[in-house]
């Protein structure tokens, strides 16, 4: 008999204490326990974590699968997920705030679980999008010869270690949970 994992509001120190959608999202991957999964788009996760607070317990159940589609977001726009938030959320925020401040009001000016779940499931397409690039983009990043020898960075900074339980990596507290 398979669990199928209860999602639940805030932060949690260890998978035997709850888990949130990025925290859920950090073990599917392989990952340190976290809420800031290196596998994903850091303004992505930031609305993945208020849209996990802001729902209602029936709604967290329908995020189950955006555990995984989220993998693999990390390339995208952070300036057009934060538009795309303000814009639909019918919110302006000044230039100056930090992104987390940004998604969260756009997220907190939104109600209803559905009306949650497709921005959520609009950002995560913004940065599936922004990952393939169109044709000409492609174009010249081949042309540029891409970005050879460019090591992926996350929570490790670049050394290569993301995901290594011996890294001594550990999550973060101020992160962008509602409540």
């Amino acid at each position: 008999m398979s669990r199928v994992p209860r999602l639940s509001r805030g932060w949690h120190r260890t998978p035997a204490d709850g888990c949130c959608l990025m925290e859920l999202t950090s073990v599917l991957a392989g990952e340190v326990w976290s809420d800031r999964p290196a596998c994903v788009h850091p303004v992505l996760a930031c609305v993945a974590r208020c849209v996990n607070d802001q729902s209602t317990e029936e709604g967290r159940r329908r995020l189950l699968p955006f555990a995984t589609k989220v993998i693999g977001t990390r390339k995208a726009s952070a300036e057009r997920l934060m538009a795309h938030c303000t814009r639909r959320a019918g919110i302006d925020a000044p230039r100056w705030w930090p992104r987390g401040w940004v998604v969260a009001k756009a997220v907190r000016a939104m109600s209803g679980d559905e009306v949650l779940r497709r921005l959520l499931d609009e950002c995560v397409a913004i940065c599936r999008e922004g990952a393939h690039g169109t044709g000409d983009e492609q174009a010249a990043r081949g042309a540029a010869g891409g970005r050879r020898g460019h090591r992926a960075t996350g929570h490790a900074g670049g050394r290569g270690t993301a995901g290594d339980p011996r890294a001594g990596q550990v999550p973060r507290r101020d992160h962008a949970h509602a409540g």
